[in-house]
């Protein structure tokens, strides 16, 4: 493979994901949206800032490269800010069906690495970390799933939100044990 064509596989998928998060932050046209992702994104930052602080510009551009990180903390945000639990599902007031559904997906799939890692031996936080194109695609593929489950519904059902905790972290471990291999091997 070229390296022309090596980084565009790579990071392709970054940029569509960020272009894609702020389409759905622009399209919302909902403050407590933007409010939340600007604030997650300074939030990232910082954690950044205090774990490497002798880098001078990497909170700047880091959160971009982990943007899971970045719209994971989000997604925590829009819970606490708007997360309205009933017995039936969770339901995010005042945004609309598609960015609420946007927001569980990325907090679901942050939440579930971190919850799952010490289960299946880092492998999902490795994956995470190493590999931020391919949670990139998961988180929205997971994103795409939750909105189809919760299309015809008011709230997202709580079984569409264990199956996006738990499922995630397994399948993105299992792609780092295959893909990894293959990447360093053909990249």
């Amino acid at each position: 493979m070229t390296l022309a064509f090596s980084t565009l596989f790579l990071v392709a998928p970054l940029l569509l994901y960020l272009l894609h998060a702020l389409w759905r932050l622009i399209a919302s046209d909902n403050l407590i949206s933007t409010l939340v992702a600007v604030f997650a994104y300074l939030l990232s930052a910082v954690l950044f800032r205090l774990c490497l602080p002798t880098l001078s510009l990497l909170p700047v551009w880091l959160p971009f490269l982990y943007a899971g990180l970045w719209l994971g903390l989000a997604g925590l945000l829009a819970i606490i800010a708007c997360g309205d639990a009933q017995w039936n599902g969770l339901r995010l007031r005042g945004l609309s069906q598609k960015t609420s559904c946007y927001f569980m997906a990325q907090f679901s799939l942050l939440y579930g690495i971190v919850l799952l890692n010490p289960v299946l031996s880092g492998k999902p936080l490795q994956a995470f970390v190493a590999l931020p194109p391919f949670a990139a695609i998961s988180g929205y593929l997971l994103y795409c799933t939750l909105l189809r489950i919760s299309r015809n519904r008011q709230r997202t059902p709580w079984w569409a939100l264990v199956f996006a905790v738990v499922l995630p972290p397994i399948v993105l471990s299992w792609v780092a044990e295959i893909l990894v291999p293959l990447l360093l091997r053909y990249l």
